[in-house]
């Protein structure tokens, strides 16, 4: 929040109090207006309650992603950052197919891990989605069942 460059005096309290008077009588809202509310209001929840759930939300979603043996994003950058880092560098800058070496030792590194090479690459595929435009993605295979 801003700070006041200077305290209130009482002239300012005043000339506050002044405005807040106006704006009630000439600007105040009719009491016979339409109703507005399309939702019921739900009170709040207590914080505990509401951290509870999010505890039960997480867990499900953590259990489902172990069921299916799904990585998450993070897991797949941390497997290609392991492919790249171990991988022999010369061979790399002279090879044109390295960046799909790179992904063949990322996914057989997350298979002997234990995830699912398939649930990999739908994670990537999601990922992708949310950064490429649907335009661009128009002509990919797993687009054209979209369109």
């Amino acid at each position: 929040m801003a700070k006041l460059r200077r305290r209130l005096t009482q002239d300012d309290v005043a000339m506050i109090s002044t405005i807040d008077e106006v704006t009630k009588s000439y600007f105040g809202r009719d009491p016979d207006r339409p109703d507005n509310s399309f939702f019921k209001a739900r009170g709040r929840m207590p914080v505990e309650l509401r951290r509870a759930k999010q505890r039960m939300r997480t867990a499900r979603w953590r259990a489902d992603m172990d069921r299916r043996k799904s990585p998450t994003i993070d897991e797949v950058g941390r497997a290609l950052v392991e492919a790249l880092v171990t991988s022999d560098r010369e061979r790399l800058m002279h090879r044109s197919g390295a960046d799909f070496d790179l992904v063949k030792r990322a996914l057989v590194s997350m298979r002997d891990r234990g995830y699912s090479v398939e649930e990999t690459l739908e994670t990537l595929r999601r990922r992708r989605n949310r950064l490429v435009h649907p335009g661009d993605r128009r002509n990919e295979d797993s687009e054209l069942m979209l369109f």
